[in-house]
């Protein structure tokens, strides 16, 4: 049996052929198949059925549709096809055909069962006929519709009285149902966030709609947190009289309540069953918190300086910050702006510490505080925060040491890994704080003038773009952001083999955003010649991820509804080792330099005595496998083999061919592991690349975690709806 619901389907209208029209053939249809369905029980959200053939032998498929989709259809046939049109859409995305995928959905001989979780008060068709297994499963019978309809929930009579004791940004809500046998859900949620979700121009949810919205939130949430369902809902659900609190909800703003009763049926499933109630009500000031901070700064350098921020109270949340001061503004000015442009995010937990925050680089700290500027006052600025600001704040101000102009900055550019399509570069500035911009090219490709106008228009564009979001964002801010300072080392990638390449250096002024200086770094390095070695991708086939269900791979999570494609490298003679990747889309025409540089990050060594790649991909969509081989007499890669491939349902292979490969390898391999090194099996793939597992990181595939116990839930702590996730109906 099968549910299938269609909220929206339109149909063109289909005429009668005329009299000049040869009429469609009839399918083939057992002699007197016929069935008999009769309803059992029929509620709010379900309804019993018993199915009975004419021919206990028969297949057949019994379909639940909404009324108003199936009444759309002029005729039988044409429904049929649309279902099946359906069906065949959702085998698919599974990598399999329709016939696969009905043969594990027909039904045969006597069916009593169920439907649920209908909408109450909606009209539905139980749709049976008969199917062809030897025929594709098509049509063989005439069509049995019983329509229905769920019956009216009857809603529960009872009223709930709600008392609100606001006190400053903490409340407690007195909940009083008029029956004390009946479950109910209370939720607190600010009032311009209820109006928001209801209003026709943002989500247009009903009240019913949002408070269970709210509720599936609230229920998800804590599943992520690790709690158990029934955890979940003994913690949430109450019944009698009772008095909830809650606590850090946001200062001087207006909340809604809401509160309903709720029936849950032994399956599980929570039925809203009365009106939702709503009531208002306003937070005051928050509350002052006894918390105290203690604000330190030493060792201060041009770009760093050590900085700690130790409360007196490790539970208790706060806010800290570290900005340029324009050597006027107060603490108090400074917090006040952090909160009218930051309160909306620290109001849903986030921007906000606990405990000691240690920046000063030694013992249990992770480095001195990295700053934007040098010779610039800046601010270390910490506030309590919970719903609004708890104390004070306490602010400590520095200046950063000045450094050298940065055209007086002296730079250094070496070259090494040098490949045919890449090389490495190391840069090492004379001054740390030296904001800079590196690059590489064919000495023909370098124009100053026009680079350096390109640079410059670059750097005004991004500050323009980042103070539309923040206007205090400054112009060191944004260089720390995009661009370099001091030591680093740098991949560089798409080059053409045996190619004179110079480099370049650009430095910044961090006051102006212009450059300062060019050095260039003539003759740096001269690509390589490719290695002799091209490999040759083979595409070996793409099965089915459901069909192995962990088979051979031991993971049937990480390849359900996926397909598993697997391709051969060969030509490697002469090769002292092999690299492989597989990228998402039809690369089959792009350089090998362009496939270098794409591919930079997801090359992985593949064994050369197995020679093979597997990959859990999608179906339906295109790849290209990579691998080139590094030559043993001259240690350089060569060229980029590369084969593409598309899964579909129609070049699905026999997963025993998976099987029996997999069992080749391993027995060639006369070892007990169960994998090809190269095999990639991970529930994190992308969708645009697929990076392998090398054989010095092997995963293990059935690898257990240990779940930590999350914390008992406070039954009578609210949950406050600071901030709801948005969606899309």
């Amino acid at each position: 049996m099968m549910l299938l619901t269609a909220a929206t389907l339109s149909f063109a209208a289909c005429t009668e052929p005329t009299p000049e029209q040869k009429p469609e053939p009839v399918p083939p249809q057992p002699e007197g198949l016929t069935f008999e369905v009769e309803l059992g029980e029929v509620t709010y959200s379900s309804v019993d059925y018993t199915v009975t053939p004419s021919d206990l032998e028969a297949e057949y498929l019994c379909i639940l549709y909404d009324a108003a989709t199936v009444e759309e259809f002029t005729q039988d046939k044409y429904l049929v096809a649309t279902l099946l049109q359906e069906l065949e859409a959702e085998a698919r995305t599974e990598g399999m055909t329709l016939v696969e995928f009905l043969a594990d959905y027909t039904d045969k001989g006597i069916l009593e069962d169920s439907f649920t979780n209908l909408a109450s008060e909606s009209d539905y068709y139980l749709i049976v006929f008969g199917v062809d297994p030897a025929n594709n499963y098509e049509l063989c019978s005439e069509v049995s519709k019983t329509k229905f309809t769920t019956l009216a929930f009857e809603k529960l009579d009872v009223t709930f009285e709600v008392e609100t004791t606001v006190d400053g940004n903490s409340a407690e809500f007195a909940v009083t149902p008029s029956d004390n046998e009946v479950i109910w859900y209370f939720y607190t949620i600010p009032t311009e966030t209820f109006d928001y979700y209801q209003s026709p121009d943002a989500y247009d949810m009903s009240l019913d709609q949002f408070f269970l919205y709210c509720l599936e939130q609230q229920i998800n949430q804590l599943r992520g947190a690790g709690y158990d369902d029934n955890t979940i809902l003994n913690a949430i659900f109450h019944k009698g009289a009772l008095t909830l609190m809650a606590k850090d909800l946001t200062a001087n703003t207006e909340y809604t309540n809401m509160v309903a009763g709720f029936v849950i049926d032994e399956s599980g499933v929570i039925t809203l069953a009365s009106d939702v109630a709503t009531s208002t009500y306003v937070t005051g000031e928050a509350k002052a918190a006894d918390l105290t901070f203690e604000v330190s700064v030493t060792d201060v350098e041009m770009d760093r300086a050590a900085i700690k921020i130790t409360p007196s109270d490790d539970k208790a949340t706060f806010c800290w910050m570290v900005g340029a001061w324009d050597g006027t503004m107060t603490a108090e000015a400074i917090m006040d702006e952090i909160v009218a442009m930051y309160g909306g995010w620290m109001n849903a937990g986030m921007m906000l510490y606990s405990g000691v925050q240690d920046y000063t680089g030694g013992p249990g700290s992770p480095y001195k505080y990295k700053l934007d500027a040098p010779d610039t006052d800046y601010y270390v600025i910490a506030f309590g925060y919970a719903g609004g600001v708890t104390t004070a704040p306490v602010m400590e101000t520095f200046h950063t040491l000045p450094a050298p102009d940065a055209s007086e900055t002296e730079f250094n550019m070496t070259a090494s890994s040098i490949t045919p399509y890449s090389l490495t570069i190391g840069v090492t500035s004379s001054v740390a704080s030296t904001y800079y911009t590196p690059g590489v090219c064919a000495p023909g490709e370098f124009d100053e003038e026009v680079m350096v106008a390109e640079v410059e228009a670059g750097i005004a564009e991004i500050l323009e773009m980042q103070q539309q979001f923040d206007p205090n964002v400054t112009l060191s801010q944004v260089l720390g952001m995009y661009f370099y300072k001091g030591n680093y080392t740098i991949d560089a990638s798409g080059m053409q083999p045996e190619t004179t390449i110079m480099g370049y250096i650009f430095a910044i002024d961090h006051k102006t955003g212009k450059i300062a200086k060019v050095q260039t770094f003539e003759n740096l390095a001269t690509t390589t010649k490719p290695g002799d070695v091209t490999p040759t991708v083979e595409f070996i086939g793409n099965y089915s991820g459901n069909e192995e269900n962990g088979a051979v791979f031991g993971q049937p999570d990480a390849t359900k509804g996926r397909a598993i494609s697997v391709f051969k490298y060969a030509n490697l003679d002469g090769a002292r080792s092999l690299f492989t990747t597989l990228l998402g889309d039809n690369l089959m025409n792009y350089t090998d330099p362009e496939l270098w540089k794409m591919a930079t990050g997801y090359w992985a060594s593949c064994s050369m005595s197995q020679p093979y790649g597997f990959y859990v991909t999608d179906w339906d969509y295109e790849y290209t496998a990579l691998a080139y081989a590094v030559d043993a007499t001259t240690g350089q890669p060569g060229g980029i083999g590369r084969e593409k491939t598309m899964p579909t349902v129609e070049n699905k292979q026999n997963i025993q061919e998976l099987i029996d490969l997999v069992n080749e390898l391993n027995a060639a391999e006369k070892s007990s592991f169960s994998l090809p090194q190269s095999i990639v099996v991970s529930e994190g793939i992308s969708l645009s690349a697929v990076k392998v597992e090398t054989a010095e990181n092997n995963v293990e595939f059935k690898a257990e975690t240990k779940a930590v116990a999350p914390a008992t839930i406070e039954a009578n702590v609210v949950k406050v709806g600071g901030y709801i996730r948005p969606f899309y109906m």
